[in-house]
């Protein structure tokens, strides 16, 4: 899925029609020049097109995804690859490793050596970079699939979450919404999208 595809479905149904101001801050340069390389053709249209210009949080299950705005894209990241206190680097960090954002600590990332495993969530604090999960083959699919996610949980019922002897669901007029339209717009990563949801389905 394609960026400008993204965001038109994502205006059929945020309030307002778009989750957040485009920065259009010209920042591909900036940045491939920042990890010494030529960056994937839609990483570089979003940096220079679609990017927020601040940061922007939307709602999960859990902690709030925070997608990066084009202050805080960078290749030194604090916390992971990059120690401010000792202003020195962290090892273990892949060079390649180019964080869009974070979700409770955990980086989401697009690897820059390897562009076709996706975007990609992986667990902080769990030892060495290779534990989590593929959300979306692009940007544009994870940014979907995150702003639907966010606008289920806060556009229906007053109490979205229903946790009960039941199961942990989402509520039903949230699921109605988004269940049928994450099959469509996640495909193969739907199962990661609504782990957290016992009336889901796979």
């Amino acid at each position: 899925m394609t960026l400008p595809e993204a965001f038109a479905e994502i205006q059929q149904f945020w309030p307002g029609g778009m989750p957040f101001a485009f920065g259009r801050g010209a920042a591909a340069g900036r940045l491939a020049a920042e990890f010494g390389r030529p960056l994937p053709t839609e990483l570089a249209t979003y940096l220079d097109t679609f990017a927020p210009a601040e940061d922007v949080e939307f709602a999960t299950v859990g902690n709030p995804l925070y997608l990066y705005g084009l202050g805080s894209l960078g290749r030194r990241q604090p916390g992971y690859n990059w120690n401010p206190v000792t202003d020195a680097p962290v090892a273990g960090w892949p060079a390649g490793f180019f964080m869009l954002g974070d979700e409770g600590a955990d980086p989401v990332l697009l690897d820059l050596d390897q562009p076709a495993l996706g975007i990609r969530r992986l667990q902080h604090g769990q030892g060495p970079w290779d534990a989590g999960d593929t959300l979306a083959d692009t940007i544009g699919q994870w940014l979907l699939c995150s702003a639907a996610l966010h606008h289920a949980l806060t556009a229906f019922e007053d109490e979205a979450i229903i946790d009960d002897e039941r199961g942990f669901n989402l509520a039903p007029r949230a699921a109605a919404w988004l269940f049928p339209r994450l099959r469509a717009w996640a495909g193969p990563h739907y199962a990661t999208w609504v782990a957290d949801f016992d009336n889901a389905g796979t």
